[in-house]
């Protein structure tokens, strides 16, 4: 038996400048020719700008394909949730109201991460909670669970972790103002990829009004440092 092929090359269906598509649609075969004695069979290939329309079609398709990958992490990305502050002003002065707070929150297991004494700002650490601490949804409902947002959790959140972040200023000799607002967090399943991960949630200001509650109420109970001994 015996093979015989024609080959040729042409500029104008060279595509790029390297790469195994160009290869490929430099150096096409037009026909193949088998031969037997007495018989001669002629295989014709595709015409070589169908190779080339098709190669070129994958060439600039190739950068694309690795797009969905990337778009999917930072559409999966955990987002940042910041919620709404809840204000109250107590009498007493900002010294007497920081330390009562700083009470209630070690009673809670809660401590300082950071502090800005200047500015008055805090920030806890988070410690988790069940469905005896606040004994009610502490959130509003969560985004439906989508393509952009693929985090699968409970509607009502009874329990996770939590912790606080506020701010406490003078408004006078004996009047402080306390700025306070909650971060929750509850566990949550990736509807993509099936990982489990904590993720922040939108307080609805059961968290908040607790805490503010039972600063007025130790404040009250508390006697002031400026009171004349009984």
């Amino acid at each position: 038996m015996v093979a015989e092929g024609r080959a040729g090359i042409s500029a104008k269906h060279r595509i790029g400048s390297s790469g195994w598509n160009q290869a490929i649609a430099v150096l096409y075969f037009s026909a193949f020719t088998l031969m037997q004695p007495g018989r001669q069979f002629v295989v014709k290939f595709p015409r070589p700008v169908l190779w080339v329309s098709f190669l070129a079609l994958m060439g600039s398709w190739a950068p694309l394909l690795g797009a969905p990958e990337a778009k999917s992490q930072e559409e999966d990305a955990i987002p940042v949730v910041n919620s709404p502050t809840v204000t109250w002003q107590f009498n007493g002065s900002l010294e007497r109201v920081r330390d009562n707070l700083l009470t209630i929150l070690k009673e809670d297991g809660l401590s300082i991460k950071e502090e800005s004494r200047s500015t008055g700002t805090f920030v806890t650490d988070l410690v988790n909670f069940d469905s005896k601490k606040f004994g009610v949804d502490v959130s509003i409902p969560p985004p439906r669970a989508n393509a952009n947002y693929p985090w699968l959790q409970a509607i009502a959140v009874l329990s996770g972790r939590f912790g606080l972040e506020g701010r406490l200023s003078a408004v006078g000799p004996e009047a402080t103002r306390l700025d306070l607002k909650a971060i929750i967090e509850v566990t949550a399943m990736n509807a993509k990829k099936g990982n489990i991960a904590w993720v922040p949630r939108y307080s609805n200001g059961t968290v908040e009004r607790s805490y503010i509650s039972s600063l007025g109420i130790k404040l009250v109970a508390a006697p002031s440092s400026n009171s004349a001994p009984q």
